[in-house]
């Protein structure tokens, strides 16, 4: 729908591609009318476009469609202007919004510049009037510190005349207020009717955007078809890849197999290893005892320094035990000095307590310091002093409580060092300069996102006629692309046709390429099995040979058990051989499980390769299915690109017209969008702030509420006191009437008039309820008028300016009625101090005649006393309170509008009530100093007189001896603490102890500079302490660890011994074996020597028997019967040879051996000395 009341409908039908264009008016535009925005009267015509049309016809339609492109392009041109304008008036709206809100003084109309300059006028001129009342307000606080009558009256008078041009002031803003929503109602008619036509173009915008979503969709079709064809192809070069890898995988497992088979290589090399580390472990026993000799000599050097250990320690206690002597005499002297005859607190004069006073302090130290004077026990006439100077701490200890909090609420961290009231104002002041650099950033910022708006508004005018350049340009390119769509659709068809011949191709050789595959897997698995066999029957041999081995090894323990137990002289060396074999045993078996662990590992690699063959078989048996299903999609996808190509011819021409329509009007959009979107934050922040503002309000109803509950039990308190008085002054009345000499009447119009002003004090104070229970009234209004403000704004948008209207309004007037509370609590609180001020000076009078006239029975003295401190402590006490009130009502007040105050010149307003808030708090500590003053002047002058007229002479000498004996206290205390501080100084060799000095007579300040100093004099002895307490504890870390390492040495010492004694037995027994080894091969030796000569003799008697020629001699000479006469003579000399022989050879054995076994035992004693060890007895 057109503004000029023309409606365009693109109807498309997916059967036919035919366009249906209707024009439902009975209007149509002709070319001139088409460039002079003027429209004909021409009949209502449709045109179908078919597929039977000739060329002629399809001319006119192209004319008709570009005219009809001409039309659209100057209706948007159009909507574009209209919507320059909506925001430029919005922009002047917000800005008319943004000026009520600083100032609340708009002019009677927002088109006029002459009343826009009044308005900044009118800004200046508040500006000047509350710096005015800043300045007056700092002249009144002066004044207040000089004088307090003649300067609040004249204050009052000029803050009347104030508070009448105030007035004036709020009617005039009242005025400009309703020209303003005049003017701002007939704005918000003119932006119904605006948005009135912003949505008719939203409607044909949207009709626009139905048609272009079907023809994306179309599109996407398209496109996600072609996208399936190329996933295709990626997945069939992924399976390619998967190929690839998992040759690589086979090869992986061919050279684990190889890694395998060279493991047991290696393993069967350990096995031959082990071997020869048997006979190393023999050559490292030896080397183990050279190494146990120098063990022996590094242990005896260890207790020449556990000696010199002994000695140091000796010395250490020694100085311990004088260092906590010294403490102790320390400790003796110090409590002598705190807990002596006397107690400095209670004797203390004023003087020193007002000291403490000015000391910067925090609000715990206080409350203890507080708590400390509430507990002391104090006589009579000072006890009242004690109340009163408890009453002005508590004060002051509120009001440091009160800074606290302010600076946590600042989010201000303290040190602990940081303490005191100036240093707490001090960091206030920092905060502030902070918050006031920053304003001024702000100030910048938007100064400089004015100036960058107004280049943006430049260049989008320069944009836009880029844009209708680049129209003209994109129809010609329009064209040139259609026709390039054509040429590439028939390319496309080609290489359709061309893949698909090579993707069948490419399935047929991927197949066989599988086969082969499987056959190879399977034929590798085979030798996989075969090989792993065979190498778990080695492995299975290879644990049956060392099981034999370890069988064998045992069977030679059990025979060396027999042995044992047959010789008793050798069970201590087979005892030692037998622990050898063990741990070799051991270590065989540990090695051996070591070994099973290694082939348990292989078997589970060989599990792990078996896996990995099932899930490759499992892939390529997946790998088929797929290729199955993809030569089904292939076919499925040649059908239905035949049939998308036909569509995409369809579609690509009718796109091609609408693609530019389309991208303008996204652009239009997407600005409204971001101006709604921009729209809903601003309605958020509002939201926001509303919230904030309730929970304020909430929070100022909870302190009012609590600081009416405080007034109201003050008032209790003055109405107690008040039937307490009138009690005692009837009992002060009749006794007095018992008596002879009756007062004068002077004393009851005293009385009564004190009774009247404290009547008039309890009735202020209820008016002070009452104004409380007002604001508090207020505040609820606002609130209920705040939750309606926020049913508002979830309402309806439209309503949002006269909203913040509404809002800006009801905040000036807030603004005033609030700053005409401040001005009037402000004259209370002064009216009340100068109330306070004639009640004192009246009451003073008073007493001062009724001492003169005539002083009362002693009984009376102590009620009178009584009575005169309470009223004097609810003097004092009274004034206080109306003042923190105010100032604490001022303070929350003042935030309050810093909460509130919204706008362009947020920043000024919250600067200007920080100042002022400074400016009370100021107010205020002078205020303070100057009540502290009074009060203790008031208690010197007022009660010592009364104290001193009333009492005797027997009070006097009680006084006067209370005085020497403080004295005498101070000089005791005094020198003890110059001793004391003289004998630490000389104790712990401190020179800087600077505090010897007597303050008995000296004044308040060189009090004051001699107590700082003795902080710093009790400083450095904890310091020195401190230090002495480290050292301690270092010598006792250290004594610990010596004493640690001497319990290591003793159990060193004994495994040493034991290890000593070891050594010896092995090396008696190695010694021993040594011995019989050589004495066996020696014996040996010599019995093969002596086989040897006996066959040699042997042989010479077999040939002496083959020789007869001696015979023969013999026969010739005794004849044949000397025959047998000669060869038992013979045989028995043979055997008195051998047995010759065998006596020579036992000789020579037996010496031989003596000196072998003299020889080892001399070297056994060579060695003994050189180990130096005791010979065992033979």
């Amino acid at each position: 729908m057109s503004a000029n009341g023309k409606m365009f409908s693109f109807v498309m039908d997916p059967k036919s591609p035919v366009i249906k264009q209707v024009w439902a008016s009975a209007m149509e535009l002709s070319e001139q009318c088409v460039v002079e925005g003027l429209s004909g009267a021409v009949p209502p015509t449709e045109i179908f476009m078919d597929q039977d049309l000739g060329q002629q016809d399809k001319d006119e339609i192209i004319m008709l469609l570009g005219r009809e492109i001409n039309r659209l392009s100057d209706f948007e041109i159009e909507s574009k202007y209209k919507d320059a304008v909506i925001m430029n008036l919005r922009g002047e709206l917000a800005e008319l919004s943004q000026r009520l809100s600083e100032t609340a003084a708009c002019g009677t109309t927002a088109r006029q510049s002459d009343r826009s300059a009044l308005k900044l006028q009118g800004l200046d001129e508040d500006n000047d009037l509350r710096q005015k009342e800043i300045e007056s307000m700092k002249s009144q606080i002066d004044a207040l510190q000089k004088g307090y009558s003649q300067v609040l009256s004249q204050t009052l008078a000029d803050r009347n005349s104030e508070i009448a041009l105030l007035k004036n002031e709020g009617e005039h803003l009242k005025r400009d207020h309703a020209i303003t929503s005049g003017m701002v109602t007939s704005l918000q008619k003119d932006m119904t009717a605006r948005d009135e036509q912003v949505q008719q173009l939203k409607e044909e915008v949207s009709q626009l955007k139905s048609q272009n979503k079907e023809k994306e969709y179309q599109l996407e079709v398209l496109g996600s078809r072609c996208s399936v064809l190329k996933e295709e192809l990626r997945k069939e070069e992924a399976q390619k890849e998967c190929r690839e890898a998992q040759e690589k995988e086979l090869k992986l497992c061919r050279s684990q197999m190889e890694d395998m088979e060279k493991e047991l290589k290696k393993l069967r090399e350990e096995l031959k290893k082990n071997s020869s580390s048997q006979s190393t472990n023999s050559k490292t026993l030896r080397e183990k005892s050279k190494v146990e000799e120098k063990l022996q000599e590094d242990s005896r050097r260890k207790l020449l320094q556990l000696q010199e250990m002994g000695n140091r320690e000796t010395l250490i206690k020694t100085n311990l035990e004088r260092a906590v002597g010294q403490l102790e005499y320390f400790r003796s002297q110090v409590i002598k000095a705190t807990f002596g005859k006397a107690k400095p607190f209670r004797d203390k004069p004023v003087t020193d307590q007002q000291a403490c006073m000015r000391e910067s302090c925090s609000s715990s130290d206080l409350k203890k310091e507080v708590g400390f004077l509430q507990h002391l026990q104090l006589s009579p006439p000072v006890s009242g002093l004690q109340k009163a100077v408890v009453d002005i701490l508590r004060v002051s200890l509120s009001w440091l409580e009160e800074t606290e909090q302010l600076l946590k609420d600042l989010s201000i961290q303290l040190s602990g060092s940081d303490k005191g009231f100036s240093l707490y104002l001090i960091y206030l002041l920092e905060q502030y300069k902070k918050i006031m650099s920053q304003t001024q950033e702000l100030k910048l910022q938007v100064s400089d996102s004015r100036e960058t708006q107004q280049f943006l508004q430049q260049e989008h005018l320069a944009e836009k006629e880029k844009l209708n350049k680049e129209k003209l340009e994109q129809e010609e390119k329009l064209k040139v692309r259609i026709k390039q769509l054509t040429e590439e659709k028939k390319v496309l068809e080609t290489t359709i046709a061309q893949e698909r011949n090579k993707a069948k191709e490419a399935l047929e050789g991927e197949k066989r390429r599988t086969r082969e595959m499987e056959s190879h897997l399977v034929s590798q698995k085979k030798v996989l099995e075969d090989s792993v066999a065979h190498e778990k029957r080695k492995v299975r041999e290879v644990l049956e040979a060392e099981r034999r081995k370890t069988q064998d090894l045992e069977n030679q323990l059990t025979q060396q058990k027999e042995v044992s137990e047959s010789i008793n002289y050798e069970r201590l060396k087979i005892r030692d051989t037998l622990e050898k074999e063990k741990r070799r045993i051991q270590d065989l078996e540990n090695r051996l499980t070591k070994q099973k662990e290694e082939i348990d590992s292989k078997g589970q690699k060989e599990d792990i390769l078996n896996n990995k063959l099932n899930t490759a078989l499992a892939m390529v048996e997946e790998a088929q299915q797929m290729k199955t299903a993809e030569s089904l999609k292939a076919e499925n996808l040649s059908l239905k690109l035949n049939e998308t190509v036909g569509e995409l011819k369809m579609t690509k021409i009718k796109m091609t017209t609408l693609e530019e329509r389309l991208r303008l009007q996204q652009q239009s959009m997407k600005t409204l969008h971001d101006e709604r979107e921009s729209q809903k934050l601003g309605f958020e922040g509002e939201i926001m702030v509303y919230k904030e503002q309730i929970k304020q309000h909430s929070k100022t109803i909870v302190s009012l509420e609590e600081r009416l509950f405080l007034v109201s039990q003050h008032h209790r308190k003055i109405e107690g006191e008040i039937a307490t008085l009138k009690e005692n002054e009837l009992a002060q009345k009749e006794r007095v009437l018992q008596e002879p000499s009756a007062g004068p009447p002077v004393d009851s119009s005293t009385k009564e008039s004190a009774c009247d002003h404290l009547i008039d004090d309890l009735l202020t104070a209820q008016k002070e309820i009452l104004s409380q229970q007002e604001v508090i009234m207020r505040l609820r209004t606002d609130l209920n008028q705040a939750h309606g403000r926020m049913s508002d704004l979830r309402g309806e948008l439209s309503e949002k300016q006269k909203i913040e209207l509404n809002r800006q309004v009801a905040l000036v007037q807030q603004q005033s009625s609030e700053l005409s509370m401040l001005k009037v609590k402000v004259a209370q609180s002064n009216s009340m101090v100068e109330k306070k001020d004639r009640e004192l000076r009246l009451l003073r009078e008073a007493l001062r005649t009724s001492q003169e006239k005539h002083r009362p029975h002693p009984s009376l003295e102590q009620k009178s006393r009584n009575l005169s401190q309470r009223c004097d402590i609810s003097l004092q006490i009274e004034p206080v309170h109306p003042d923190t009130f105010s100032s604490l009502h001022e303070e929350q007040s003042f935030s309050d509008l810093g909460a509130k105050c919204k706008g362009s010149r947020h920043e000024e307003i919250i600067q200007q009530q920080k100042k002022a808030l400074s400016e009370l708090r100021v107010r205020v500590k002078e205020l303070e100093k100057t009540n502290s003053s009074k009060r203790l002047q008031l208690a010197q002058n007022g009660q010592l007189p009364q104290t001193g007229l009333f009492s005797t002479g027997s009070n006097l000498a009680t006084e006067k001896s209370m005085k020497t004996d403080a004295s005498d206290a101070l000089e005791l205390s005094e020198k003890l603490y110059i001793d004391m501080s003289r004998t630490l100084g000389s104790l712990m060799n401190i020179k800087d102890m600077s505090g010897h000095v007597n303050l008995k007579y000296l004044s308040p300040k060189d009090r004051e500079k001699v107590n700082h100093l003795r902080q710093k004099d009790l400083d450095l002895v904890f310091d020195k302490i401190a230090q002495l307490k480290t050292r301690l504890q270092r010598k006792e870390e250290l004594l610990r660890g010596c004493e640690q390492e001497l319990e290591q040495l003793r159990q060193s010492k004994v495994s040493i011994q034991m290890y000593q004694t070891q050594l010896a037995k092995l090396e008696d027994d190695v010694y021993k074996e040594a011995e019989e080894k050589a004495l066996l091969k020696e014996a040996l030796e010599r019995t093969e020597q002596l086989l040897f000569q006996e066959r040699k003799l042997n042989r010479a008697f077999k040939q002496q028997k083959v020789n007869h020629w001696p015979l023969r001699k013999i026969g010739q000479l005794t004849g044949s019967g000397g025959c047998t006469l000669l060869i038992p003579v013979l045989g028995r000399q043979r055997q008195v040879d051998l047995y010759e022989f065998k006596a020579s050879l036992l000789y020579r054995m037996s010496s031989r051996t003596a000196r072998a076994t003299q020889e080892t035992l001399s070297q056994k004693t060579k060695k003994k000395k050189e180990i130096r060890i005791p010979e065992r007895p033979p």
